[in-house]
């Protein structure tokens, strides 16, 4: 019996669950040259005041971490919430200057679909797996998104964007 049966609707005997959610993957632009310019010191403190940025705002929307790099790969119940997240992002994180007059720019990649999701093994997470892991479709089309955005830019796809079209009146006047 093939253990990925399903056992019921949308969770799998494996413990993965089909889910419709919103993916946003924030990529930092040239944080390679960043790194060569500054040195992994100063790089490292300017990554680490970015990654409280993040998780502080991704908190503040209703994000979950999924992986990081030198940017974010966030999951999100409804695309709003990843566009409002990013907008914030976008606003806070050029006034994360490098070096008093170099700020930080990102594009981003925001998709909507049905992923699957499930939590790694605590033996696998002692052995550094990351707590959940997510895969689908949506992914690597959110990960196309963040390639073609330019810098500054967020980029969603046609279904992110009429969905949280409909609901932009849920940003407020605040972002």
């Amino acid at each position: 019996m093939n253990a990925a049966v399903q056992t019921e609707i949308g969770t799998t005997a494996n413990g993965a669950t089909s889910v419709l959610r919103t993916l946003a993957l924030c990529d930092l632009v040239d944080s390679t040259a960043l790194v060569a310019r500054l040195g992994d010191q100063r790089a490292t403190e300017v990554f680490r005041e970015h990654d409280r940025l993040v998780r502080t705002l991704s908190r503040q929307h209703g994000g979950r971490e999924i992986d990081k790099t030198d940017g974010f790969l966030l999951m999100f119940e409804r695309p709003i919430e990843a566009v409002a997240f990013a907008l914030a992002y976008q606003r806070d994180i050029a006034a994360l200057n490098v070096d008093g007059k170099t700020p930080l720019a990102a594009r981003i990649g925001i998709h909507v679909g049905d992923v699957v999701v499930w939590d790694n093994a605590a033996e696998d997470i002692r052995h550094g797996a990351k707590l959940t892991e997510v895969e689908g479709l949506v992914k690597p089309i959110t990960a196309r998104l963040t390639g073609l955005a330019l810098p500054g830019q967020i980029l969603l796809s046609g279904t992110a964007y009429d969905i949280a079209h409909s609901a932009q009146g849920e940003l407020g006047a605040t972002l």
